[in-house]
Protein backbone atom coordinates (compact mmCIF):
# COMPACT_ATOMS: atom_id res chain seq x y z
CA UNK A 1 0.00 0.00 0.00
CA UNK A 2 1.22 3.93 -0.79
CA UNK A 3 0.25 7.17 -0.81
CA UNK A 4 -1.94 6.69 -4.17
CA UNK A 5 -3.96 3.87 -2.60
CA UNK A 6 -4.84 6.28 0.19
CA UNK A 7 -5.77 8.81 -2.01
CA UNK A 8 -7.76 7.09 -4.05
CA UNK A 9 -9.60 5.24 -0.83
CA UNK A 10 -10.64 8.37 0.75
CA UNK A 11 -11.35 10.35 -2.70
CA UNK A 12 -9.19 12.86 -2.86
CA UNK A 13 -5.89 13.59 -5.05
CA UNK A 14 -2.40 12.27 -4.18
CA UNK A 15 -1.19 16.12 -3.67
CA UNK A 16 -4.72 16.86 -0.91
CA UNK A 17 -3.72 13.02 0.47
CA UNK A 18 0.24 14.34 1.13
CA UNK A 19 -0.64 17.20 2.43
CA UNK A 20 -3.39 15.99 5.10
CA UNK A 21 -0.24 12.94 5.71
CA UNK A 22 2.28 15.92 6.45
CA UNK A 23 -0.17 18.46 8.85
CA UNK A 24 -0.55 21.15 6.18
CA UNK A 25 -3.07 23.46 7.24
CA UNK A 26 -4.56 23.99 3.90
CA UNK A 27 -6.29 20.98 4.07
CA UNK A 28 -10.03 20.95 5.12
CA UNK A 29 -10.10 18.93 8.72
CA UNK A 30 -13.00 16.24 7.57
CA UNK A 31 -10.91 15.82 4.68
CA UNK A 32 -7.72 15.31 6.43
CA UNK A 33 -9.83 13.13 9.28
CA UNK A 34 -10.89 10.85 6.21
CA UNK A 35 -7.58 10.39 5.09
CA UNK A 36 -5.69 10.14 8.64
CA UNK A 37 -8.60 7.03 8.84
CA UNK A 38 -7.94 5.65 5.81
CA UNK A 39 -3.94 5.67 6.14
CA UNK A 40 -4.37 4.26 9.71
CA UNK A 41 -7.05 1.16 8.26
CA UNK A 42 -4.27 0.04 5.60
CA UNK A 43 -1.52 0.73 8.37
CA UNK A 44 0.03 3.44 5.72
CA UNK A 45 2.96 5.31 7.24
CA UNK A 46 4.73 7.84 4.91
CA UNK A 47 8.26 7.10 3.32
CA UNK A 48 10.91 9.44 5.64
CA UNK A 49 13.00 9.51 2.37
CA UNK A 50 10.49 10.83 0.67
CA UNK A 51 9.58 13.83 3.12
CA UNK A 52 13.35 14.30 3.12
CA UNK A 53 13.75 14.65 -0.51
CA UNK A 54 10.85 17.22 -0.20
CA UNK A 55 12.05 19.57 2.77
CA UNK A 56 15.96 19.09 1.43
CA UNK A 57 16.83 17.66 4.90
CA UNK A 58 17.61 13.91 6.06
CA UNK A 59 15.85 13.97 9.44
CA UNK A 60 19.02 11.72 9.95
CA UNK A 61 21.71 12.97 12.96
CA UNK A 62 25.41 11.02 12.47
CA UNK A 63 26.73 10.08 15.17
CA UNK A 64 30.44 9.47 15.04
CA UNK A 65 32.98 7.42 18.00
CA UNK A 66 36.51 6.33 17.33
CA UNK A 67 37.76 2.55 17.81
CA UNK A 68 40.61 2.44 19.67
CA UNK A 69 41.52 -0.94 20.11
CA UNK A 70 42.94 -1.24 23.75
CA UNK A 71 39.63 0.88 25.24
CA UNK A 72 36.44 -0.06 23.15
CA UNK A 73 34.55 3.01 22.95
CA UNK A 74 30.83 1.75 22.62
CA UNK A 75 31.31 -0.93 25.31
CA UNK A 76 32.11 1.80 27.97
CA UNK A 77 29.58 1.92 30.55
CA UNK A 78 30.37 5.81 30.00
CA UNK A 79 29.41 6.80 26.59
CA UNK A 80 26.65 3.74 26.32
CA UNK A 81 24.58 6.17 28.72
CA UNK A 82 25.51 9.61 26.70
CA UNK A 83 24.11 7.24 23.63
CA UNK A 84 20.91 6.27 25.42
CA UNK A 85 20.17 10.53 26.17
CA UNK A 86 20.70 10.96 22.34
CA UNK A 87 18.50 8.80 21.28
CA UNK A 88 15.92 9.95 23.60
CA UNK A 89 16.01 13.55 22.00
CA UNK A 90 16.36 12.32 18.75
CA UNK A 91 13.35 10.26 18.63
CA UNK A 92 11.65 13.35 20.81
CA UNK A 93 12.73 15.92 17.43
CA UNK A 94 11.52 12.66 15.04
CA UNK A 95 15.12 12.51 13.57
CA UNK A 96 17.20 9.18 13.09
CA UNK A 97 20.43 8.69 15.07
CA UNK A 98 22.97 6.95 12.55
CA UNK A 99 26.18 5.24 13.72
CA UNK A 100 29.91 5.11 12.31
CA UNK A 101 32.46 3.66 14.08
CA UNK A 102 35.68 5.04 12.43
CA UNK A 103 39.44 3.10 13.51
CA UNK A 104 41.85 5.34 15.36
CA UNK A 105 44.66 3.67 17.10
CA UNK A 106 46.72 6.70 16.33
CA UNK A 107 45.39 9.61 17.54
CA UNK A 108 47.79 11.03 15.41
CA UNK A 109 46.91 9.48 11.59
CA UNK A 110 43.88 10.83 9.48
CA UNK A 111 40.88 9.59 9.31
CA UNK A 112 38.96 8.05 6.71
CA UNK A 113 36.02 10.68 6.55
CA UNK A 114 32.55 9.27 7.01
CA UNK A 115 30.42 8.11 4.25
CA UNK A 116 27.25 8.77 5.85
CA UNK A 117 29.20 12.69 5.43
CA UNK A 118 30.42 12.57 2.26
CA UNK A 119 27.34 11.64 0.77
CA UNK A 120 25.40 14.24 2.38
CA UNK A 121 22.89 11.73 4.41
CA UNK A 122 22.81 13.68 7.47
CA UNK A 123 22.07 16.99 8.84
CA UNK A 124 24.34 17.35 11.51
CA UNK A 125 26.95 15.44 13.46
CA UNK A 126 27.44 14.40 17.26
CA UNK A 127 31.35 13.33 17.75
CA UNK A 128 31.86 11.28 20.49
CA UNK A 129 34.88 11.59 22.88
CA UNK A 130 38.01 11.92 22.17
CA UNK A 131 38.83 13.18 18.20
CA UNK A 132 42.18 14.33 16.15
CA UNK A 133 42.16 18.36 15.75
CA UNK A 134 42.80 18.15 12.31
CA UNK A 135 39.29 16.01 12.08
CA UNK A 136 37.91 18.28 14.08
CA UNK A 137 39.13 20.95 11.14
CA UNK A 138 37.61 19.52 8.08
CA UNK A 139 34.28 18.51 9.71
CA UNK A 140 34.17 22.46 10.65
CA UNK A 141 35.58 23.45 7.07
CA UNK A 142 32.72 21.35 5.72
CA UNK A 143 30.21 23.25 7.37
CA UNK A 144 28.17 20.33 8.72
CA UNK A 145 26.35 21.78 11.98
CA UNK A 146 28.65 19.66 14.93
CA UNK A 147 29.01 19.01 18.40
CA UNK A 148 31.61 17.27 19.93
CA UNK A 149 30.82 15.39 23.00
CA UNK A 150 32.80 14.29 26.41
CA UNK A 151 35.95 16.34 24.48
CA UNK A 152 37.21 19.76 23.99
CA UNK A 153 40.04 21.14 22.00
CA UNK A 154 41.47 24.96 22.76
CA UNK A 155 42.67 25.24 19.66
CA UNK A 156 39.52 24.39 17.32
CA UNK A 157 36.76 26.77 17.65
CA UNK A 158 33.39 25.01 18.16
CA UNK A 159 30.42 23.89 19.88
CA UNK A 160 31.57 21.02 23.03
CA UNK A 161 29.48 19.48 25.43
CA UNK A 162 31.55 18.23 28.63
CA UNK A 163 31.13 17.58 32.56
CA UNK A 164 32.37 20.12 34.88
CA UNK A 165 36.26 18.26 35.27
CA UNK A 166 37.63 21.40 36.81
CA UNK A 167 34.72 21.92 39.33
CA UNK A 168 34.27 18.04 40.12
CA UNK A 169 37.79 17.59 40.81
CA UNK A 170 38.07 20.34 43.52
CA UNK A 171 34.71 18.82 45.17
CA UNK A 172 37.07 15.42 45.70
CA UNK A 173 40.23 17.21 46.52
CA UNK A 174 37.50 19.14 48.96
CA UNK A 175 36.19 15.46 50.00
CA UNK A 176 39.30 14.46 51.06
CA UNK A 177 40.90 17.34 52.96
CA UNK A 178 37.72 17.32 55.07
CA UNK A 179 38.01 13.80 56.27
CA UNK A 180 41.81 14.85 57.24
CA UNK A 181 44.04 13.54 53.96
CA UNK A 182 46.74 15.38 53.23
CA UNK A 183 49.21 12.97 51.17
CA UNK A 184 46.53 12.73 48.34
CA UNK A 185 47.78 11.90 45.04
CA UNK A 186 46.35 12.17 41.83
CA UNK A 187 45.81 9.13 38.98
CA UNK A 188 46.06 10.05 35.47
CA UNK A 189 45.65 8.67 32.09
CA UNK A 190 48.74 8.34 30.03
CA UNK A 191 46.82 9.54 26.80
CA UNK A 192 46.74 13.30 27.92
CA UNK A 193 43.36 13.76 27.39
CA UNK A 194 42.21 17.03 28.02
CA UNK A 195 39.34 16.46 30.21
CA UNK A 196 41.59 14.31 32.23
CA UNK A 197 44.11 17.38 32.38
CA UNK A 198 41.43 19.32 33.60
CA UNK A 199 40.52 17.38 36.66
CA UNK A 200 43.84 17.17 37.13
CA UNK A 201 44.19 20.95 37.69
CA UNK A 202 41.29 21.39 39.54
CA UNK A 203 42.31 18.46 41.96
CA UNK A 204 45.42 20.29 42.04
CA UNK A 205 44.32 24.20 42.65
CA UNK A 206 41.62 23.02 45.54
CA UNK A 207 44.85 21.59 47.37
CA UNK A 208 46.91 24.17 46.68
CA UNK A 209 43.70 26.64 48.12
CA UNK A 210 44.21 24.58 51.28
CA UNK A 211 47.79 24.83 51.62
CA UNK A 212 48.51 21.20 50.59
CA UNK A 213 51.45 20.05 48.46
CA UNK A 214 49.68 17.16 45.98
CA UNK A 215 51.64 13.74 45.97
CA UNK A 216 53.47 12.06 43.22
CA UNK A 217 51.23 11.32 40.13
CA UNK A 218 50.76 7.59 39.17
CA UNK A 219 50.27 7.90 35.26
CA UNK A 220 48.90 5.01 34.17
CA UNK A 221 49.57 3.60 30.33
CA UNK A 222 45.97 1.31 29.76
CA UNK A 223 47.35 -0.10 26.61
CA UNK A 224 51.24 -1.36 28.55
CA UNK A 225 50.84 -5.08 29.34
CA UNK A 226 52.21 -4.37 32.73
CA UNK A 227 49.31 -1.67 33.63
CA UNK A 228 48.55 -3.69 36.82
CA UNK A 229 52.25 -3.91 38.25
CA UNK A 230 52.54 0.24 37.33
CA UNK A 231 50.33 0.09 39.39
CA UNK A 232 51.58 -1.97 42.18
CA UNK A 233 54.97 -0.39 42.50
CA UNK A 234 53.47 3.13 42.82
CA UNK A 235 51.19 1.76 45.51
CA UNK A 236 54.64 -0.15 47.09
CA UNK A 237 56.27 2.87 46.78
CA UNK A 238 57.78 4.73 50.10
CA UNK A 239 55.46 7.33 51.34
CA UNK A 240 52.58 5.95 49.35
CA UNK A 241 49.44 8.56 49.55
CA UNK A 242 46.22 7.96 52.37
CA UNK A 243 44.05 8.99 49.12
CA UNK A 244 44.00 8.56 45.62
CA UNK A 245 41.82 11.09 43.51
CA UNK A 246 41.39 8.75 40.12
CA UNK A 247 40.56 10.74 36.70
CA UNK A 248 37.85 8.47 35.77
CA UNK A 249 36.24 5.36 37.99
CA UNK A 250 38.01 2.40 35.42
CA UNK A 251 41.05 3.92 36.49
CA UNK A 252 39.97 3.70 40.41
CA UNK A 253 38.47 0.82 40.20
CA UNK A 254 41.96 -0.26 38.73
CA UNK A 255 43.95 0.29 41.71
CA UNK A 256 40.92 -0.41 44.15
CA UNK A 257 41.34 -4.38 42.60
CA UNK A 258 45.38 -3.98 43.19
CA UNK A 259 45.48 -2.37 46.71
CA UNK A 260 43.18 -5.63 48.18
CA UNK A 261 45.41 -8.26 46.24
CA UNK A 262 48.17 -6.32 47.87
CA UNK A 263 46.14 -6.34 50.89
CA UNK A 264 46.06 -2.82 51.67
CA UNK A 265 42.77 -2.23 53.29
CA UNK A 266 40.23 0.44 51.68
CA UNK A 267 39.37 2.71 53.10
CA UNK A 268 41.04 1.88 56.81
CA UNK A 269 44.77 2.64 55.10
CA UNK A 270 43.86 3.84 51.24
CA UNK A 271 40.83 5.84 50.37
CA UNK A 272 40.29 6.07 46.65
CA UNK A 273 37.81 8.21 44.74
CA UNK A 274 36.83 8.27 41.02
CA UNK A 275 34.74 10.18 38.19
CA UNK A 276 31.63 9.30 36.70
CA UNK A 277 29.49 6.71 38.51
CA UNK A 278 29.29 4.49 36.20
CA UNK A 279 27.10 1.32 37.08
CA UNK A 280 30.28 -0.80 38.27
CA UNK A 281 31.14 2.00 40.92
CA UNK A 282 28.08 0.97 43.32
CA UNK A 283 28.39 -2.73 42.82
CA UNK A 284 32.63 -3.35 43.71
CA UNK A 285 33.57 -3.63 47.53
CA UNK A 286 33.57 -1.13 48.89
CA UNK A 287 31.70 0.65 46.49
CA UNK A 288 33.46 3.59 44.96
CA UNK A 289 32.76 7.31 46.93
CA UNK A 290 32.86 9.58 42.90
CA UNK A 291 31.33 12.15 40.94
CA UNK A 292 28.16 11.88 39.10
CA UNK A 293 28.07 12.73 35.70
CA UNK A 294 24.68 13.25 34.24
CA UNK A 295 25.70 11.00 31.16
CA UNK A 296 22.07 11.14 29.74
CA UNK A 297 22.40 14.89 29.98
CA UNK A 298 24.64 15.18 28.30
CA UNK A 299 23.68 13.38 25.24
CA UNK A 300 19.86 14.73 25.29
CA UNK A 301 22.02 18.43 25.30
CA UNK A 302 24.23 17.53 22.63
CA UNK A 303 21.34 16.76 20.28
CA UNK A 304 19.44 19.35 21.50
CA UNK A 305 22.54 22.14 20.26
CA UNK A 306 22.60 19.70 17.16
CA UNK A 307 18.97 20.80 16.34
CA UNK A 308 19.07 24.40 17.03
CA UNK A 309 22.18 24.88 14.90
CA UNK A 310 20.53 23.23 11.64
CA UNK A 311 18.38 25.55 12.26
CA UNK A 312 20.50 28.74 12.71
CA UNK A 313 23.50 27.28 11.55
CA UNK A 314 25.21 31.34 11.81
CA UNK A 315 25.09 30.53 15.90
CA UNK A 316 28.71 31.77 17.65
CA UNK A 317 30.89 28.32 19.01
CA UNK A 318 30.06 27.63 22.94
CA UNK A 319 31.60 25.28 25.37
CA UNK A 320 28.52 24.00 27.12
CA UNK A 321 29.56 21.92 31.16
CA UNK A 322 27.15 19.86 32.48
CA UNK A 323 27.48 19.99 36.80
CA UNK A 324 28.60 17.31 38.44
CA UNK A 325 27.62 15.72 41.79
CA UNK A 326 29.54 14.29 44.89
CA UNK A 327 28.72 10.63 45.37
CA UNK A 328 30.02 9.63 48.71
CA UNK A 329 30.33 5.84 49.57
CA UNK A 330 32.82 3.60 51.11
CA UNK A 331 35.77 3.85 49.40
CA UNK A 332 36.99 6.59 51.44
CA UNK A 333 37.00 7.34 55.37
CA UNK A 334 39.21 9.59 57.54
CA UNK A 335 42.56 9.69 57.01
CA UNK A 336 44.51 6.92 58.86
CA UNK A 337 46.10 8.15 62.32
CA UNK A 338 49.97 8.30 62.09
Amino acid sequence: MNIYDVAKMAGVSIATASKALNGRKDVREETRQRVMEVAKKINYHPSHMARGLAKRKTENIGLVALRRFHAPLLTNPFYSRVIEGMEIEVTRANYNLLLTVVPAEDMGAELPFPKMVREKNVDGLCLLGEMPESFLREVGERGIPTVVVDFYSESVPGHYVVSDNAGGAAQAAEHLLGLGHRQIGFVGDAMKDLSFEERRKGFEAALAKAGVKPAPMLEVDLKARDVMDQVAAYLKSPGCPTALFCCNDFHALLVLNMAQKMGIKVPKQLSIMGFDDIEESSLCLPPLSTLRVEKQEMGAKAIAIVMDLIAHPEAKPKRVETPVQLIKRESTAKAPTP
